[in-house]
Order: C-alpha cells, then sequence, then structure tokens
C-alpha cells in the first residue's frame, strides 16, 4: 500500500503523544524520517551547500533537491533527528533567488527567499501552523557523507535554552447533589527531569466554593507566576521532561486526604502537536481529583516562556 512521509511523520507524532510520560530511554526514538539514501534525489541547484538553521543552531545540508542532518536534536521534545535523516525533499528553484521544498518536520510547504548574503529565509505552512526561521550559510568546506563525523567544521555557538512554565490556572467543583459547600487544602505540581529526578513546585493553597445556584460550577483564580508555578529550563538539543502529577491535600471535615497520583496528559498533547511549542504558545489539561457527586477539578496549563 502507497504513503507519503508526511502521512508517516504524523501518524507517528500522534502514537508518540499518545504515550504518558517521556523516560530518558523514550526521548531517544528516532524521528520518523526518511534517511538520505531512501530520497530519490533531485537537480542540483545554486543554492547547495551546508546551513546553520537559525532557530535551533543545527547544520543541515542541501544537495540535489534534498536537505539532511549534520548535527542532530531533538524534536517536539521526545524524538531524535538523527544524522543523514532528510528534512527537506524536492528542494527546487522556482525564480532567481527563490526556492520551494516540503518541510517535513513541520509537514508543511516552505518558501525560501534568499538574501544578498546568501541566507534562506523561510516560511513554511506546517500543521501547526505558520512559522518562519532561516538558514544561514557555513564556511564548511563541502558536504559531509553519512559516516563523516563532521570534524571539520567548528560547532555552532550555543543556542538559548527553551524555558516552560507549568501552573495549577484553574479548578472548579461540579456535580448534580451539592451538598458539599467548599473544598480546601493545597495543590502542587511536579513532573521528572532528564536525571530521574523530581521537581515539586512549593505548595499552593486553595478554596474551591461549591455552589447550587445556576451552573453547578465554580471557578477560583490562580496565578501564573505564583508559588504553585514550576519553571522547566531545557538546553538545546536535550531531552525534556516527563510524568506531570497533580498532587496536594484535602482538608476534609472528616480528616486530611492526600492526592498524589493524579497524572496529567499535557505533555502527552504537546508532544502530539509534533513540534516545539512557540514561545508565549499555551496547552492546557483538565483533571478529575475527587471524584464525587460534588467533583473537584483543577486545570493545568504549560506555557513556552522563551
Amino acid at each position: 500500500m502507497k504513503h507519503t512521509w508526511k502521512s508517516t511523520v504524523f501518524a507517528g507524532l500522534f502514537a508518540v503523544g499518545a504515550l504518558g510520560g517521556t523516560t530518558a530511554a523514550q526521548a531517544q526514538i528516532p524521528a520518523f524520517l526518511p534517511k538520505v539514501e531512501q530520497v530519490q534525489p533531485g537537480e542540483a541547484t545554486d543554492a547547495d551547500g551546508t546551513y546553520v538553521v537559525s532557530t535551533i543552531n543545527k547544520r543541515i545540508t542541501i544537495e540535489r533537491g534534498r536537505a539532511y542532518v549534520v548535527d542532530p536534536w531533538n524534536h517536539a521534545l521526545v524524538l531524535r533527528v538523527q544524522r543523514g535523516m532528510v528534512t527537506l525533499k524536492n528542494f527546487r528553484q522556482t525564480g532567481p533567488n527563490q526556492f520551494e521544498a516540503d518541510d517535513l518536520p513541520m509537514m508543511g510547504k516552505v518558501i525560501f527567499d534568499r538574501q544578498p548574503n546568501g541566507t534562506l529565509q523561510g516560511v513554511v505552512q506546517g500543521a501547526g501552523g505558520e512559522a518562519k526561521y532561516a538558514l544561514v550559510p557555513t564556511e564548511y568546506a563541502g558536504a559531509p557523507g553519512i559516516d563523516d563525523p563532521g570534524l571539520g567544521a567548528p560547532p555552532p555557538a550555543p543556542a538559548k535554552p527553551r524555558i516552560y512554565r507549568l501552573h495549577v490556572s484553574g479548578s472548579n467543583c461540579a456535580g448534580k447533589s451539592l451538598l458539599r459547600k467548599r473544598y480546601r487544602g493545597v495543590v502542587r505540581i511536579s513532573v521528572v527531569d532528564r536525571e530521574g529526578d523530581v521537581l515539586l513546585s512549593k505548595s499552593r493553597n486553595f478554596s474551591v466554593r461549591c455552589t447550587d445556584k445556576g451552573p453547578r460550577s465554580q471557578n477560583y483564580r490562580y496565578y501564573k507566576d505564583g508559588p504553585g508555578s514550576l519553571t522547566m529550563t531545557i538546553p538545546q538539543g536535550a531531552d525534556g521532561f516527563s510524568d506531570l502529577r497533580v498532587r496536594g491535600t484535602l482538608n476534609d471535615p472528616l480528616g486530611r486526604v492526600d492526592f498524589n497520583n493524579n497524572k496529567s496528559d499535557l505533555l502527552a498533547q504537546a508532544r502530539a502537536l509534533g513540534r516545539d511549542l512557540n514561545v508565549n504558545e499555551k496547552v492546557k489539561d483538565k483533571l478529575k481529583l475527587v471524584n464525587a457527586k460534588a467533583a473537584l477539578h483543577f486545570t493545568i496549563t504549560m506555557e513556552r516562556v522563551q
């Protein structure tokens, strides 16, 4: 049965995103991209050469209609883009200083405009919307082979790390029979870093009212930079975080009740996008922590801040 690399990439990203947390071993899953020897070469252009991708500071080589990876990197927090994998197919010249290609990681067509210094400014309409990046020429002489260690060129300068903020962004009490009038307690969030260590936010007090009037739901306000937030810093090319959980304690009239094993699918939702979040972009997940007639829900938000 015939299929395209585009559908393979999407299906693969969806399958990985459907998994739970990311362990260090899972973070080494190869990206769903073809190797250069699997892609039919096309015509050479005067843009063939080695470039640095501006957004990730990694090198790729454009050669005979394909662009393949020189410096590997991690994509969408969990996939490993390996050396020799193809990121651009059908690279072709459409004008004196204009080029087009199929961007496989972004799952869309990219249009490049060549600047006077040789930089290719790209705009891609991908599965996650419009994105922009530049391919900056390097001083590297000649494209390395697949087995070449690539030591003939100095490594690119370090790029800024990615920074994400996690926080409890809302809670509500809802149900059919609201004999309970209020939930009180403390809540916090935790994740596991690439070394296997648990990062735990400070506790955040909450007091959520349950009403009998109108819609039986009442929200309580939280702050993204309050004591219950957690900041995650991920160096470029490093693995991400996993096992996001909501933890806390209910101050019940009958005694304290701890909830420590409420796992969120938020990180899986972010990976299912098939790309990194843009700066200021958010994803959310809603968890039911108390499964009673008056159920208690919390909403978790992750935002990329750098």
